[in-house]
């Protein structure tokens, strides 16, 4: 979960097709998209384009200190969390902005935001968008999670405009770790970039665990994160409303 950013500032047969984008050419691994269908089957929280939630809970930061938390998405693309009373952090199609203690919006730049989704929902992460041809699915391999073995799938978009490929693959690379059985996402790894420059982004590994159902999805309610091995943060949510109604001046 990058909320230290507040401190800061169906299936198919196995194989491979690709389809071309303009200049590029988007390949995709039919055994991802097969594991990835399955997964958010079992997840539930399908109707993502319509779909409304509020989270609450508690957010440990690195020093131990704990904040209340409050998570809002709207889709898939807006995105805002309230750490406190004084911080939060919002994204609304790409574009994101932090409010600090005094109230005052700092712009984040767009390579930090472009593909930004909801981490505490793993179906609301890149995984919603893995029946779009835009995208990029690599099967990576069968590995172990916490003891458990897990399908690697690596996630990365092929830009539809001018923006060079190498940036695009940089700013949207995501990986997904999938229980093999349950077929439940176990980990992630995303990345923090660098407010300065493009180039200089920091691996975060997230771990989810405590999956509660909820009507008919499946929520992670402990969340913890990692950088370089050492724990970034820990979530845990104490109530979740999956059929919010969030006015559209929360992500603005």
């Amino acid at each position: 979960m990058r909320l230290r950013q507040f401190c800061l500032i169906y299936a198919l047969p196995l194989g491979i097709f690709s389809s071309a984008f303009g200049a590029n050419t988007v390949t995709r691994d039919a055994q991802a998209i097969a594991v990835i269908s399955q997964s958010v089957a079992a997840m539930g929280l399908t109707a993502a384009p319509a779909l409304e939630t509020i989270a609450q809970g508690n957010f440990t930061d690195r020093s131990g200190t704990v904040f209340s938390l409050t998570i809002e998405t709207a889709g898939t693309d807006r995105l805002r969390e309230n750490l406190g009373t004084n911080h939060s952090f919002v994204t609304n199609g790409g574009s994101g902005f932090t409010i600090d203690q005094q109230g005052v919006r700092h712009k984040i730049p767009y390579w930090a935001t472009k593909y930004r989704r909801p981490e505490h929902l793993p179906t609301l992460s890149a995984l919603a968008d893995y029946l779009n041809l835009n995208l990029q699915l690599q099967y990576v391999g069968l590995e172990t999670v916490n003891g458990s073995p897990a399908h690697h799938i690596r996630l990365s978009r092929v830009p539809a405009d001018s923006t060079p490929a190498a940036v695009e693959d940089l700013i949207s690379e995501f990986h997904v770790w999938i229980d093999s059985t349950s077929f439940l996402v176990m980990k992630t790894r995303s990345f923090y970039f660098s407010p300065d420059t493009i180039q200089n982004r920091t691996p975060v590994e997230t771990y989810f665990a405590n999956y509660q159902q909820q009507g008919s999805a499946m929520i992670p309610f402990h969340i913890t994160s990692y950088i370089y091995g050492q724990q970034d943060s820990d979530i845990v949510i104490t109530s979740i409303n999956l059929n919010a109604s969030i006015p559209d001046s929360d992500f603005e």
